[in-house]
């Protein structure tokens, strides 16, 4: 070029250039070059599965907090409710009264905020308000029940806010809106159940529908009657989009069948509180394992049941002394974890599978 005095972009992000002395105007055109970016994630572990003679070590490991110290600091809870994790086998810990989620990496006891600010609660999207429940996909994309904003958010590791998946729109009965909430399951598609406490029902949330839930079980009033719910709290959705919901009011485990109007009782005594093993008093958080049995936090007896399908009682698995022990899940290895909401700890007891002997003994007769 000879003195180019003029320089522009056209519509179409040509740059564009007058070339003075040369008696023209000439243009570079855009091009996008095709690039290439592999980003290759980190190894998912692989799991243990569960035993036919499977038992739980019942001395305790703490693997988040310490015992009876709140605090804010990294390696410190105030109530934690609920705890989850992701396919990396980080833990995540919903501390409810610091107004955040904290996630700790496998052996780890100091824990980073990856959702909400620390001891500041709050409605705009960085901020929770007293968040009560948890659940992670494998690749750690996290769902929160932001109780005390009425909402559900997504949000993944990394990110500064997350995102309204559910609710948002104040504390109500409508269907755009859900009541005081403690516990969400997320299914295979990413649906998002709520158990709408205060309201006494379940709703669905269709994966990508921001707008309003549906009627999944219960929205009759709170009752102990088969279509009936009172304050209900854990739930765990089955391959089939049947519904295992601890009806904690009622002190029982209701199921109801995909579409059904009803539910039956699975587990516990209808509105009868108790420490028999056929007995709940107020339970709080189901889970299932890959042999179909139900896992129950029994929060008032301070203890794991287990239930074997179509058993009219349950069986002690894990037990040792605990305040408010809200939340209850197994981790990838098959360990059962507590969130042992006023002991500021997360407790874990370890899995193992026992061994039996076949003994033959042979009689001789003469």
């Amino acid at each position: 070029m000879n003195l180019p005095n003029g320089l522009t972009f056209d519509r179409l992000g040509n740059l564009v250039v007058a070339d003075t002395s040369n008696q023209r105007i000439i243009s570079y055109s855009l091009v996008c070059p095709v690039t290439t970016t592999t980003t290759i994630a980190p190894p998912i572990p692989t799991t243990t599965p569960l035993c036919s003679t499977s038992v739980w070590n019942q001395t305790i490991s703490i693997i988040a907090g310490s015992t009876s110290n709140t605090g804010s600091t990294s390696t410190s809870l105030y109530n934690p409710y609920d705890i989850d994790f992701d396919g990396y086998n980080n833990l995540y810990v919903v501390d409810c009264y610091n107004h955040r989620v904290q996630r700790f990496q496998p052996g780890s006891l100091t824990g980073s905020t990856v959702a909400g600010v620390t001891g500041s609660s709050g409605s705009s999207q960085s901020q929770l308000y007293y968040p009560t429940s948890i659940s992670v996909t494998k690749n750690e994309t996290m769902f929160i029940m932001d109780t005390s904003n009425y909402r559900v958010l997504k949000w993944a590791v990394g990110d500064p806010l997350g995102y309204v998946v559910a609710g948002g729109n104040g504390n109500g009965g409508a269907f755009t809106q859900i009541g005081a909430s403690y516990a969400l399951f997320i299914d295979a598609q990413y649906n998002i159940y709520i158990s709408d406490n205060s309201n006494n029902r379940i709703t669905k949330w269709l994966n990508g529908n921001t707008t309003a839930g549906a009627l999944i079980a219960g929205g009759n009033g709170a009752g102990s009657t088969p279509d009936k719910l009172n304050a209900p709290w854990g739930i765990y959705v089955d391959n089939t989009s049947g519904i295992y919901i601890v009806d904690r009011g009622n002190h029982r485990v209701q199921y109801w069948s995909y579409g059904a109007s009803f539910g039956s009782t699975v587990a516990g005594t209808t509105g009868v509180a108790g420490p028999w093993s056929y007995q709940f008093n107020s339970p709080t958080s189901i889970t299932l394992d890959s042999y179909g049995y139900l896992y129950i936090m029994d929060f008032n007896n301070q203890r794991v049941q287990k239930w074997l399908p179509g058993a009219n009682f349950g069986v002690t698995v894990a037990t040792t002394t605990m305040s408010n022990p809200y939340g209850m899940t197994m981790d990838p290895f098959g360990n059962i974890v507590v969130a042992d909401s006023s002991y500021q700890r997360i407790i874990s007891f370890g899995l193992m599978c026992r061994k039996f002997r076949v003994l033959f003994l042979f009689v001789s007769l003469e």
